[in-house]
C-alpha cells in the first residue's frame, strides 16, 4: 500500500496531487480523487485535490469537472460506497462498471451514467498504520479487475511521493 511519511496538511495535499497525476499518467485512466477520513465525525470527505488526465478532450475534461462537482456533495461513512468499503477493509477494491451498480453499492451511479464513468478502483494511503486517504480512479470504459494495473497504480503513487 501507499505509505506517506508526513501528515502536514500543506505538503500532504501536494503529495496527493502528485500521486493522482502520476497514477493517471501511468495507467492512462481519466480521473483520480482522494477521500479523507474526518475522525471527529467518522466520515470520509472528498479532498479538494483531484486530477483529470490532461490528454483527454476538452469535452471529456468538462464531464470530469462536472462529475467532480457533483461528487463534492457526498460524505461517506465506513463501508459506504467504494471509498467507505476500502476504508473498512484497508484493501484495494475494483468495480468493473460503476454505472451498472445499484445506488446502495455505488452511491454515485446516476452521476457516473451522466458523465460516462465506468470502471473504478481505489486503495488506501497510510501514514504509520493509520489511513490518511483513499485514492479512487475512474475511466470511461468498463473492464475486468486488473491486479497488475492496481499494483502499477500503487507503485506510481508511491514513487510520486518519494
Amino acid at each position: 500500500m501507499v505509505s506517506f511519511m508526513r501528515m502536514d496538511s500543506s505538503t500532504l495535499h501536494a503529495d496527493f496531487a502528485a500521486a493522482l497525476s502520476g497514477v493517471c499518467q501511468v495507467i492512462d485512466w481519466d480521473y483520480g480523487e482522494v477521500w479523507l477520513p474526518n475522525l471527529e465525525i467518522n466520515l470520509l470527505e472528498l479532498s479538494p485535490v483531484w486530477h483529470g488526465h490532461p490528454n483527454r478532450s476538452s469535452d471529456r475534461l468538462e464531464d470530469l469537472r462536472k462529475f467532480r462537482a457533483c461528487s463534492e456533495k457526498f460524505a461517506l461513512s465506513i463501508d459506504e460506497g467504494l471509498p467507505g468499503r476500502i476504508w473498512r477493509s484497508r484493501q484495494p477494491e475494483w468495480i468493473n462498471d460503476v454505472s451498472m451498480q445499484s445506488e446502495s453499492y455505488f452511491l454515485r451511479n446516476q452521476i457516473a451514467k451522466a458523465f460516462s464513468i465506468k470502471a473504478g478502483f481505489g486503495f488506501p494511503a497510510f501514514c504509520e498504520q493509520e489511513i490518511i486517504g483513499i485514492f479512487v480512479f475512474f475511466t470511461d470504459c468498463a473492464c475486468e479487475k486488473n491486479t497488475d494495473l492496481i499494483e502499477r497504480a500503487i507503485a506510481a503513487a508511491t514513487l510520486s511521493i518519494s
